[in-house]
C-alpha cells in the first residue's frame, strides 16, 4: 500500500514540476510577470524542487518526505499570500486543491515515515 501512496505523491509532484518547467521553457525564465520578483523566482524554482522531491521519495524516502512537505507548505503559504494579500491569482480553486493535497501529504507522511520499508530500504521498488 505504501508503494501506491508514494506513487500518487510522485505523480502529483511530477505533474506540478513539469508545469512549472514548461512555463519557464515556453514563456522564458521568470515567466510570472504579474507577481513580485521573489514570488516569480519561487514559482520558477518549484519545477526543479518538485522533481528533486520525486527523486528523493524514490531513492531516500525520508529525505523526500521532508522536501515534499516543505514544498507543499511553502506553496500553500505563498499562494495564499498571492491570492488574499497581493490579489494576483484569479481563482482560489487551485489553492483549495493544494491545501487538500497538503493535508493528505501530511497524513500519509506520518504513516510513510514509520513504515518498515522506509527504515530498511532506500528504494521503494525493491
Amino acid at each position: 500500500m505504501d508503494k501506491f501512496v508514494v506513487f500518487l505523491l510522485c505523480l502529483y509532484l511530477t505533474f506540478s514540476g513539469v508545469i512549472h518547467i514548461y512555463d519557464n521553457i515556453i514563456d522564458g525564465f521568470l515567466p510570472y510577470n504579474f507577481a513580485p520578483g521573489w514570488l516569480n523566482a519561487y514559482w520558477s524554482a518549484l519545477g526543479l524542487f518538485s522533481l528533486l522531491a520525486v527523486y528523493l521519495l524514490i531513492t531516500h524516502r525520508r529525505s523526500g518526505i521532508v522536501l515534499m512537505i516543505y514544498i507543499l507548505l511553502s506553496k500553500v503559504a505563498f499562494n495564499s499570500y498571492a491570492y488574499y494579500v497581493l490579489d494576483v491569482l484569479e481563482s482560489s480553486r487551485l489553492l483549495q486543491w493544494q491545501t487538500l493535497l497538503l493535508g493528505f501529504s501530511i497524513g500519509v507522511s506520518i504513516w510513510l515515515w514509520n513504515s518498515q520499508k522506509a527504515r530498511h530500504s532506500r528504494h521503494i521498488f525493491r
